[in-house]
């Protein structure tokens, strides 16, 4: 029973080096240099699945495991310290992520410094994006904490599948499937957002108010994979098990997308549905490389380095967005002079942007790397 209980406590290296590697690739995707990347790097324009729409809904995923080993130590009951730990990190999460779009937005008005004192405070608090990556994250996790603490675990399953009908029904029903203002996501967002706090990039918000619905059922399964992984004995064991839930995730979801198109930017069921099976199946593979078989190398130190400080290192990457979009280099913006001066002229339209993400990826590493060495760990 002692080697039992060690076995369901010992820390699982993988899911940190997984939950690196996302990190890094959302970090990657998120700094094109240029307007010209390759594919893979590119997200689907509306209906289908590229290597860049897998980073955010993996880190879901992975969100939902790690929520279960969180609330474990509270034995998923209410208490004052465990309700107080799930409001600060979801609240800190969506201020962080709006204070984010509060600063890039300041380095834009800075760019075009004429009536910057006059306008800046109007256009700050009436245009201010109020959902975002962070904030999708800060929600779900909260309300998946809740709904873990309240409900017994056996119905999680039948909540995630009501979560998915229901919003599949949204879409049908409801013009779900437009990607163009009349969509019923971009309604509820102007409804209840207001157009000016609205993604103004693309139409319906990527994360909007609708799309939190499935994208909640998304953490849900996390949480329910992780339960069942962690009160598994033995690697072995845990290693069959994700796999199985992986094919098992990804072909139900590829089956069922020829009624529910796979979509990211609408955050369909069956998106859901294959990502957090690819996720598992990854995991289960580095599981069986990394903490069956002791493969550890300077790639998995790499990840790590991103894995033990997600968040931290994440917000780092998109204020570095400010000074590069705003201080000049010979006329321009550093990103502006150093792709189109530099990496362009050498490498051309696609290697100079990918030559960009990676530089931005390694200059945040180099702070990651430094806080690991010094044993430096800042979580929400």
């Amino acid at each position: 029973m002692m080697s039992d209980k060690k076995s369901q406590n010992k820390r699982i290296l993988s899911i940190d080096v997984l939950r690196g590697l996302t990190v890094a690739g959302m970090i990657l995707v998120n700094n094109p240099g240029g307007g010209e990347v390759f594919t893979p790097f590119e997200h689907a324009n509306w209906i289908g699945l590229t290597p860049a729409d897998l980073v955010f809904p993996f880190f879901m995923f992975l969100m939902g495991i790690t929520t279960y080993l969180s609330l474990r130590k509270y034995q998923f009951e209410w208490s004052w310290a465990c309700g107080k730990k799930i409001v600060k990190r979801a609240l800190s999460l969506w201020l962080i992520g709006l204070t984010i779009d509060w600063l890039v937005m300041l380095s834009v008005q800075y760019s075009e410094p004429s009536g910057f004192v006059l306008s800046f405070l109007w256009e700050s608090l009436s245009h201010l994006r109020l959902l975002g990556v962070l904030p999708r994250l800060g929600i779900c996790y909260g309300l998946a904490a809740v709904i873990v603490l309240s409900v017994k675990h056996r119905y999680i399953p039948w909540i995630i599948a009501t979560l998915f009908v229901g919003y599949f029904v949204v879409l049908e029903c409801c013009n779900g499937w437009s990607h163009d203002s009349t969509n019923i996501l971009a309604l509820a967002d102007r409804a209840v957002l207001g157009v000016n706090h609205c993604y103004v990039w693309d139409v319906p918000d990527p994360e909007g108010v609708l799309s939190t619905v499935p994208a909640l059922a998304h953490v849900l399964i996390g949480f329910c994979v992780g339960k069942y992984i962690m009160n598994t004995n033995g690697l072995d064991n845990q290693i069959e098990r994700l796999f199985i839930i992986g094919v098992s995730l990804t072909l139900m979801g590829w089956l069922l997308s020829f009624g529910c198109p796979v979509s990211k930017k609408i955050w369909t069921p069956t998106f859901s549905m294959i990502t957090c099976g690819m996720c598992s199946a990854l995991l289960a593979l580095l599981i069986w490389a990394i903490d069956k078989h002791g493969h550890k190398n300077r790639l998995t130190t790499f990840f790590l380095v991103f894995g033990v400080n997600p968040l931290v290192l994440y917000v780092l990457s998109e204020l570095l967005f400010i000074p590069f979009d705003v201080l000049p280099v010979g006329g321009h913006p550093i990103v502006h002079w150093a792709y189109h001066s530099v990496l362009f002229p050498l490498l051309g339209a696609k290697l100079a942007s990918l030559a960009w993400g990676m530089c931005i990826v390694g200059l945040v590493w180099s702070f990651g790397y430094a806080m690991y060495k010094k044993r430096v760990f800042i979580s929400l």
